[in-house]
């Protein structure tokens, strides 16, 4: 589940600055909605609004909907729209780094199951993406961690994917640890580094035990934090379950 927790609120809480407050109310609910679980209210406090802040955040409650469906229909359907919101946040404020980071999101949730060369393609527009983000906005944890996710991912498809599109471990370690410098007490972060972990592990037979030992150590950290949302909980249910598996 992508993140939902603080890089989110502070950029949402500075964005509501600068709009009417009669406006500021029906973005600030549907946050504090989505930081309790419960997208499908934050989509429906959002549904007409026009501004970049709000279609951001759109593009992300739709995609936490899609913890709570089971069917791959639906979940494509979700993926799809919050695609179509994030693209509208970036038209209405070509500056608003939170876009960037919710199309990046929404292209790779969309990417599953994609061939090697679809997934090349549409990989380097995800990494242009985050990017971007990052211009805007250095401080977008979420964003160098889709950098980090999106190395892990090139160099698990083999060495041609990686010298197509230099991918490198040493870049995807640095940017899963500026995720986790940004936002110390974020549970996904360090998950999400340890998946990264966990997939080198698979296609590199001699390192795989010390890579495991690593990916486990931040699982293990991962729980020691102390979850204050809906998500945060979540993800250490994650942890737990990443655990049990390295058993």
């Amino acid at each position: 589940m992508p993140n939902l927790l603080n890089p989110l609120k502070k950029i949402l809480l500075t964005a509501l600055l600068l709009i009417p407050t009669g406006l500021a109310a029906p973005v600030d609910d549907a946050l504090a909605a989505l930081l309790k679980g419960q997208p499908d209210v934050s989509v429906k406090l959002l549904a007409g609004r026009q501004d970049a802040p709000s279609l951001a955040l759109l593009a992300r409650a739709y995609v936490g909907q899609t913890t709570f469906v089971a069917d791959t229909p639906t979940k494509k359907k979700l993926y799809a729209a919050s695609e179509r919101a994030a693209r509208a946040a970036i038209a209405a404020d070509p500056r608003n780094a939170e876009g960037y980071v919710e199309l990046a999101n929404a292209l790779a949730l969309q990417l599953q199951g994609a061939g090697v060369v679809q997934a090349t393609r549409s990989g380097l527009e995800i990494k242009g993406l985050f990017e971007q983000a990052l211009k805007l906005d250095p401080t977008q944890a979420r964003a160098w961690m889709g950098l980090g996710v999106w190395h892990a991912q090139a160099l698990g498809l083999g060495p041609l994917v990686k010298l197509a599109t230099g991918a490198s471990e040493q870049t995807m370690r640095a940017d899963h640890q500026k995720s986790i410098d940004l936002e110390l007490n974020e549970v996904f972060f360090r998950l999400n580094y340890a998946d990264s972990l966990l997939l080198l592990a698979k296609s590199d037979a001699g390192r795989a035990a010390a890579l495991t030992g690593e990916a486990r150590a931040l699982l293990s950290a991962a729980l020691t934090l102390t979850p204050q949302t809906y998500w945060q909980r979540y993800d250490q249910s994650q942890v737990r379950g990443r655990l049990n598996s390295l058993k």
